[in-house]
């Protein structure tokens, strides 16, 4: 077993939150994000810097597309054509836990698998930004394609960024989608091809393992049917709906795919009172499942339910040991 987490942890300083990375996941190290140290790090932030008719607002703590903006649209358009993967950087200031970690992986570099890096879902992007009016912008066809196009961008300049500082390194890129949680009720009036299609469009061809993220449960043949390597969920509030879809996970595995199960708590609650035996009671239940399933996973990919940054920074301390712990039980430590 290997283990990783999502991205964010509660911490404001950036060597802190690193340190920790690689005291708990050091064979696959994350980039650590820290929403509650700046305004820039929120998931949804991140991804949006010099991103033409985006507004951002710091002070109010808000963001929109302006669809009556087209400065810079010819620009963008130009830049995705050439690959200009430059101008799709994730600055410093929006991603100090990015660079701090690609600065000091010299440290477990001979312990690393992989380096995980992430970005916010095309999903939960277009329904979570919204334009001028409030409307989100996944229903405003030529604005969302400035959006996703701009997202895959930065998730090539991601991998690239990666790929120049460690070659010699496996990467993963997850998408993280918690808006996949609202797909099928009557908020959401988008199909299941349609978003299946929009995740095969963000990920086919990117050099890296890439992954969605989802952190409860959602229609899940929309991702098993599609492209993607590897499907992280809550495998300890959700472990058994994933396994509901038998046939779909039956053909998403047999061709190469992974689940990555979220097996620690990631909420407060949870995290005081559950016990080394539950959660070795969690793991081996997620075995029986899978065995049943027809398949053996030859190296299972273990995470926090989801990401940690909304916790106090004793809670999140807690949940990454025992995430170690974990590992430690499923290897027979």
């Amino acid at each position: 077993m290997l283990v990783t987490s999502i991205g964010s942890l509660p911490f404001t300083d950036v060597k802190q939150s690193v340190d920790a990375v690689f005291q708990f996941c050091p064979e696959i190290p994350f980039w650590p994000q820290l929403p509650k140290r700046s305004f820039y790090e929120r998931m949804y932030i991140q991804c949006l810097e010099n991103i033409p008719t985006i507004v951002i607002d710091e002070q109010a703590e808000t963001m929109y597309v302006d669809t009556q903006k087209t400065a810079g649209i010819e620009t963008f358009y130009e830049d995705v054509y050439n690959r200009n993967l430059h101008a799709f950087s994730i600055s410093e200031r929006a991603a100090p836990g990015l660079y701090e970690l690609l600065d000091r992986l010299p440290e477990v570099k001979d312990r690393v698998a992989f380096i995980k890096v992430q970005l916010v879902g095309p999903f939960t992007l277009g329904m979570s930004l919204k334009d001028e009016n409030g409307k989100p912008i996944i229903y405003d066809t030529a604005y969302f394609d400035v959006i996703k196009k701009a997202l895959r961008m930065k998730a090539e300049w991601l991998i690239d960024t990666v790929r120049r500082h460690y070659p010699d390194k496996g990467v993963i890129l997850f998408f993280d989608e918690p808006a996949m949680v609202s797909f099928g009720s009557a908020f959401v009036s988008i199909s299941s091809n349609d978003v299946t299609s929009l995740l095969n469009e963000m990920c086919d061809d990117l050099d890296a393992l890439v992954g969605v993220h989802c952190c409860g449960n959602t229609d899940w043949p929309v991702l098993l049917d599609s492209g993607v390597g590897l499907i992280n969920y809550d495998a300890f509030s959700f472990m058994d709906t994933l396994f509901y879809f038998r046939d779909n996970l039956s053909a998403f595995l047999s061709r190469g795919g992974r689940i990555a199960p979220g097996i620690v708590p990631s909420t407060a609650e949870a995290i005081a009172t559950v016990r080394p035996g539950d959660l070795r009671g969690h793991w081996l239940k997620y075995k029986a499942l899978v065995a049943k399933a027809g398949t053996e996973e030859e190296s299972v990919i273990a995470t926090t339910a989801c990401g940690l940054g909304s916790l106090k920074a004793e809670d999140a301390y807690k949940a990454l040991e025992m995430l170690k712990n974990l590992q430690g039980t499923a290897e027979g430590r």
